[in-house]
């Protein structure tokens, strides 16, 4: 008798368990971050890898019926436990199709739906639900840090007239600030333009090479920003920014027998690089397409964790 119920337990517990595995092998889902700390109002970009594992087709569309719906979950060491929604939208899945037993990765800019803006430790997982699916499902868990950095280089200058929506008495400013900071992996330098009010840029322009190689700047007549920096002892990448964060000028330099440097016209104002040559695809390509950064200045695509996969939020900056 004990036998036989022993037998009838170890078949409930059998059934139930293969009911259990089904339901969670519906999708499966992963996140990864490239990171572990981000700089403050820096964009944090997160890999969503989702399998279809259900035996159907999956397609997220308009109709109510196939509106399927991608959130994150991101804990914070703050009063309210999860990060607020920046607007009313969760991140889109509309348009795909998730054929059986295939997967596809997504890259998705976080902040540009979640506030994560405030200095601290989080947590982030994603969830996926659909109306086809009995329930919701969850991927593992991943942390970073949202940081505010070190400043080593800042000034303030005026908005030149140009640029101003209205001209009024007194001359509006901008402060341009570069900052250092760890992501956990390498230290970077960070551009930041900003004012009381609003930040009007913040972007990566290369990596931490110790002090000999810092960043040079210079402020031109119309309050342009000039960068000189290296990427390593014989690359230099150059760049110009205006007080609105728009990138007017970028060059990629290679040390010759003179090194690149800014030179200050100080009667005029203008700002003029010089030294080195200019980088060449057909001659330098292999000596600097795994730079960081450098990317940007020659117009190719910044590498980060896509790895060539789908994006589906642009960067907004």
């Amino acid at each position: 008798m004990y036998r036989n119920k022993s037998l009838i337990l170890i078949l409930f517990f059998l059934i139930l368990g293969g009911f259990s595995f089904h339901a969670a092998a519906q999708v499966a889902l992963k996140v990864r971050m490239s990171q572990q700390y981000y700089l403050q109002y820096e964009p944090i970009y997160v890999q969503v890898t989702m399998r279809n594992v259900s035996g159907h087709p999956l397609a997220f569309g308009e109709n109510q019926g196939l509106r399927g719906e991608l959130r994150f979950e991101i804990d914070t060491p703050f009063i309210n436990r999860y990060a607020a929604l920046r607007g009313k939208e969760t991140p889109t899945m509309k348009g795909i199709i998730l054929q059986p037993g295939t997967s596809r990765t997504f890259t998705y800019n976080v902040t540009n739906y979640y506030d994560v803006r405030r200095l601290g430790s989080y947590s982030l997982k994603a969830v996926i639900s659909h109306p086809q699916l009995k329930t919701a499902y969850e991927s593992n868990t991943v942390h970073f840090s949202t940081v505010g950095g070190r400043t080593v280089w800042e000034t303030v200058v005026g908005v030149p007239t140009y640029l101003q929506k209205k001209v009024s008495d007194r001359i509006p400013t901008r402060n341009y600030r570069i900052v250092s900071y760890n992501t956990g992996k390498q230290v970077f330098y960070m551009l930041i333009i900003e004012d009381k009010e609003r930040i009007y840029l913040v972007r990566r322009i290369g990596l931490d090479l110790g002090g000999d190689l810092r960043p040079k700047c210079a402020v031109d007549d119309l309050s342009r920003l000039n960068i000189l920096i290296a990427a390593n002892p014989k690359v230099y990448a150059y760049y110009q920014y205006d007080v609105t964060g728009k990138l007017e000028k970028k060059e990629v330099r290679i040390k010759s027998d003179t090194t690149p440097r800014l030179v200050v016209n100080k009667d005029v104002g203008t700002v003029v690089l010089s030294g080195g040559r200019r980088a060449r695809r057909d001659l330098d390509y292999e000596e600097i397409k795994d730079l960081p950064f450098i990317a940007t200045a020659m117009d190719e695509n910044l590498k980060d964790i896509t790895d060539g996969k789908s994006i589906i939020d642009e960067d907004n900056d």
